[in-house]
Protein backbone atom coordinates (compact mmCIF):
# COMPACT_ATOMS: atom_id res chain seq x y z
CA UNK A 1 0.00 0.00 0.00
CA UNK A 2 1.39 3.17 -1.16
CA UNK A 3 0.51 6.47 1.87
CA UNK A 4 1.47 9.84 1.02
CA UNK A 5 1.95 13.13 2.78
CA UNK A 6 2.04 16.94 1.98
CA UNK A 7 5.29 18.51 2.03
CA UNK A 8 5.10 22.40 1.97
CA UNK A 9 8.23 23.66 0.15
CA UNK A 10 9.48 26.75 -0.81
CA UNK A 11 8.29 28.62 -2.23
CA UNK A 12 5.33 25.53 -3.72
CA UNK A 13 2.88 22.84 -2.06
CA UNK A 14 3.63 19.82 -3.31
CA UNK A 15 2.34 16.05 -2.70
CA UNK A 16 4.99 13.23 -2.31
CA UNK A 17 4.57 9.44 -2.18
CA UNK A 18 6.68 6.71 0.08
CA UNK A 19 5.72 3.24 -0.40
CA UNK A 20 7.91 2.73 2.78
CA UNK A 21 5.74 1.65 6.19
CA UNK A 22 8.54 1.49 7.65
CA UNK A 23 11.05 4.13 7.56
CA UNK A 24 12.47 6.21 10.39
CA UNK A 25 11.86 9.13 10.93
CA UNK A 26 14.92 11.81 9.71
CA UNK A 27 17.10 13.70 12.33
CA UNK A 28 14.97 16.49 14.43
CA UNK A 29 17.39 19.19 12.47
CA UNK A 30 16.04 17.66 9.28
CA UNK A 31 12.77 17.31 9.81
CA UNK A 32 11.62 21.13 8.65
CA UNK A 33 15.23 21.35 6.21
CA UNK A 34 13.84 18.67 3.94
CA UNK A 35 12.74 20.52 1.01
CA UNK A 36 10.96 18.94 -2.10
CA UNK A 37 12.73 19.98 -5.29
CA UNK A 38 10.48 22.10 -8.24
CA UNK A 39 10.16 18.97 -10.07
CA UNK A 40 6.87 16.73 -10.40
CA UNK A 41 9.10 14.18 -9.02
CA UNK A 42 9.17 15.31 -5.25
CA UNK A 43 12.81 14.11 -4.11
CA UNK A 44 13.24 15.18 -0.80
CA UNK A 45 16.74 17.66 -0.63
CA UNK A 46 18.75 18.25 2.52
CA UNK A 47 19.67 22.77 1.38
CA UNK A 48 22.09 22.01 4.14
CA UNK A 49 24.22 19.12 2.48
CA UNK A 50 24.13 21.18 -0.78
CA UNK A 51 25.63 23.82 0.86
CA UNK A 52 28.77 21.51 2.56
CA UNK A 53 28.83 20.09 -1.09
CA UNK A 54 29.06 23.41 -2.99
CA UNK A 55 31.71 24.64 -0.44
CA UNK A 56 33.52 21.49 -0.59
CA UNK A 57 34.20 21.63 -4.43
CA UNK A 58 34.84 24.85 -4.43
CA UNK A 59 37.46 24.76 -2.18
CA UNK A 60 39.11 21.69 -3.64
CA UNK A 61 38.71 23.41 -7.38
CA UNK A 62 39.90 26.72 -6.56
CA UNK A 63 41.06 26.56 -2.71
CA UNK A 64 40.74 29.49 -0.32
CA UNK A 65 42.76 32.15 -2.31
CA UNK A 66 41.66 35.41 -0.82
CA UNK A 67 43.11 37.61 -3.59
CA UNK A 68 39.88 36.75 -5.47
CA UNK A 69 37.43 39.04 -5.65
CA UNK A 70 33.56 38.82 -4.27
CA UNK A 71 32.90 39.03 -7.67
CA UNK A 72 35.47 36.90 -8.85
CA UNK A 73 34.19 34.06 -6.08
CA UNK A 74 30.45 34.60 -6.98
CA UNK A 75 31.47 33.54 -10.58
CA UNK A 76 33.50 30.70 -9.37
CA UNK A 77 30.87 29.47 -6.85
CA UNK A 78 28.50 30.15 -9.69
CA UNK A 79 30.23 27.44 -11.95
CA UNK A 80 30.21 25.15 -9.13
CA UNK A 81 26.71 25.42 -8.51
CA UNK A 82 25.67 25.01 -12.57
CA UNK A 83 27.43 21.22 -11.92
CA UNK A 84 25.89 20.16 -8.66
CA UNK A 85 22.55 18.05 -9.54
CA UNK A 86 20.90 18.50 -5.85
CA UNK A 87 20.95 22.76 -6.51
CA UNK A 88 19.80 21.95 -10.42
CA UNK A 89 16.89 20.42 -8.31
CA UNK A 90 15.98 23.58 -6.08
CA UNK A 91 16.98 26.44 -8.45
CA UNK A 92 13.86 27.52 -10.38
CA UNK A 93 14.13 29.10 -13.53
CA UNK A 94 14.41 32.68 -12.99
CA UNK A 95 17.11 32.07 -10.42
CA UNK A 96 20.43 34.82 -10.50
CA UNK A 97 23.43 34.55 -8.20
CA UNK A 98 23.13 37.59 -5.92
CA UNK A 99 25.47 40.69 -7.26
CA UNK A 100 28.87 41.95 -5.77
CA UNK A 101 25.95 44.55 -4.06
CA UNK A 102 23.78 42.35 -2.91
CA UNK A 103 26.47 39.76 -1.54
CA UNK A 104 27.92 42.83 0.19
CA UNK A 105 24.70 42.96 2.40
CA UNK A 106 25.72 39.62 4.36
CA UNK A 107 29.49 39.89 3.82
CA UNK A 108 30.55 43.80 4.55
CA UNK A 109 27.11 45.50 6.20
CA UNK A 110 25.66 42.19 8.26
CA UNK A 111 24.97 43.87 10.85
CA UNK A 112 22.72 47.22 9.67
CA UNK A 113 20.60 44.02 7.36
CA UNK A 114 20.50 41.93 10.71
CA UNK A 115 18.91 45.05 12.63
CA UNK A 116 16.41 45.29 9.40
CA UNK A 117 15.88 41.94 8.34
CA UNK A 118 11.85 41.42 7.44
CA UNK A 119 11.33 38.63 10.05
CA UNK A 120 8.38 38.27 12.50
CA UNK A 121 9.50 38.95 16.41
CA UNK A 122 9.34 35.31 17.15
CA UNK A 123 12.02 34.38 14.19
CA UNK A 124 14.29 37.47 15.39
CA UNK A 125 13.83 36.02 18.90
CA UNK A 126 15.15 32.68 18.08
CA UNK A 127 18.15 34.71 15.71
CA UNK A 128 19.23 36.54 19.24
CA UNK A 129 19.21 33.41 20.88
CA UNK A 130 21.87 32.04 17.92
CA UNK A 131 23.98 34.83 19.07
CA UNK A 132 23.94 34.04 22.54
CA UNK A 133 24.61 30.25 22.20
CA UNK A 134 27.68 29.21 23.28
CA UNK A 135 28.05 25.35 21.69
CA UNK A 136 26.14 23.23 19.70
CA UNK A 137 24.75 21.90 22.59
CA UNK A 138 22.79 25.18 23.08
CA UNK A 139 21.77 25.17 19.26
CA UNK A 140 20.55 21.61 19.47
CA UNK A 141 18.15 22.74 22.54
CA UNK A 142 16.75 25.29 19.75
CA UNK A 143 15.98 22.98 17.36
CA UNK A 144 13.68 21.17 19.84
CA UNK A 145 12.33 24.48 20.63
CA UNK A 146 11.49 25.17 17.15
CA UNK A 147 10.50 21.93 16.44
CA UNK A 148 7.51 22.52 19.14
CA UNK A 149 6.85 25.65 18.75
CA UNK A 150 3.35 25.94 17.51
CA UNK A 151 3.26 30.35 16.80
CA UNK A 152 5.90 29.75 13.88
CA UNK A 153 5.10 29.02 10.41
CA UNK A 154 6.39 26.53 8.28
CA UNK A 155 8.21 28.14 6.38
CA UNK A 156 9.86 29.93 9.47
CA UNK A 157 10.59 26.54 10.45
CA UNK A 158 12.59 26.03 7.65
CA UNK A 159 14.22 29.28 7.52
CA UNK A 160 15.06 28.21 11.27
CA UNK A 161 16.16 25.00 10.87
CA UNK A 162 18.04 25.45 7.77
CA UNK A 163 20.04 28.39 9.86
CA UNK A 164 20.34 26.17 13.16
CA UNK A 165 21.61 23.35 11.39
CA UNK A 166 24.16 25.24 9.44
CA UNK A 167 25.91 26.38 12.62
CA UNK A 168 25.60 22.79 13.75
CA UNK A 169 27.59 21.43 10.60
CA UNK A 170 29.77 24.22 10.36
CA UNK A 171 30.53 26.28 13.58
CA UNK A 172 33.84 26.09 14.94
CA UNK A 173 33.66 28.89 17.69
CA UNK A 174 32.49 31.37 15.38
CA UNK A 175 32.35 34.62 16.36
CA UNK A 176 28.85 36.92 16.28
CA UNK A 177 30.34 38.86 13.04
CA UNK A 178 30.04 35.49 11.47
CA UNK A 179 26.73 34.14 13.03
CA UNK A 180 25.31 37.31 11.38
CA UNK A 181 26.45 37.10 8.22
CA UNK A 182 25.54 33.79 8.19
CA UNK A 183 21.67 34.47 9.46
CA UNK A 184 21.83 37.25 7.10
CA UNK A 185 23.01 35.68 4.20
CA UNK A 186 20.09 32.74 5.04
CA UNK A 187 17.08 34.84 5.54
CA UNK A 188 17.85 37.41 2.27
CA UNK A 189 18.32 34.22 0.51
CA UNK A 190 14.45 32.55 1.29
CA UNK A 191 12.60 35.93 0.10
CA UNK A 192 13.80 34.76 -3.02
CA UNK A 193 14.00 30.96 -3.40
CA UNK A 194 15.63 28.26 -1.30
CA UNK A 195 18.93 28.12 -3.86
CA UNK A 196 19.29 31.91 -2.89
CA UNK A 197 19.36 30.80 0.62
CA UNK A 198 22.09 27.74 -0.37
CA UNK A 199 24.17 30.13 -2.23
CA UNK A 200 24.39 32.94 0.09
CA UNK A 201 25.46 30.79 3.18
CA UNK A 202 27.94 28.97 0.59
CA UNK A 203 29.22 32.59 0.03
CA UNK A 204 29.96 33.13 3.67
CA UNK A 205 31.86 30.11 3.74
CA UNK A 206 34.02 30.71 0.89
CA UNK A 207 34.99 34.05 2.05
Amino acid sequence: MKKCYLLLSIPMLMLSCTNDFDESTPKQEDQANVISNKTTNSVSINLNNIVTELVTTYKLAYGTNTNNTLSQKIALLEKVSNENAKFAEIKPADFNVPTEDDAKKFIVNYDVEYNSLNTSTKVKTYFNAILEAENNTNLIDLLSAVAADDQLTINEKNLLNFTLSNFNDHNRNKDNDWKKRMIVAGTLGFEKSSANAVFNVAIVEIN
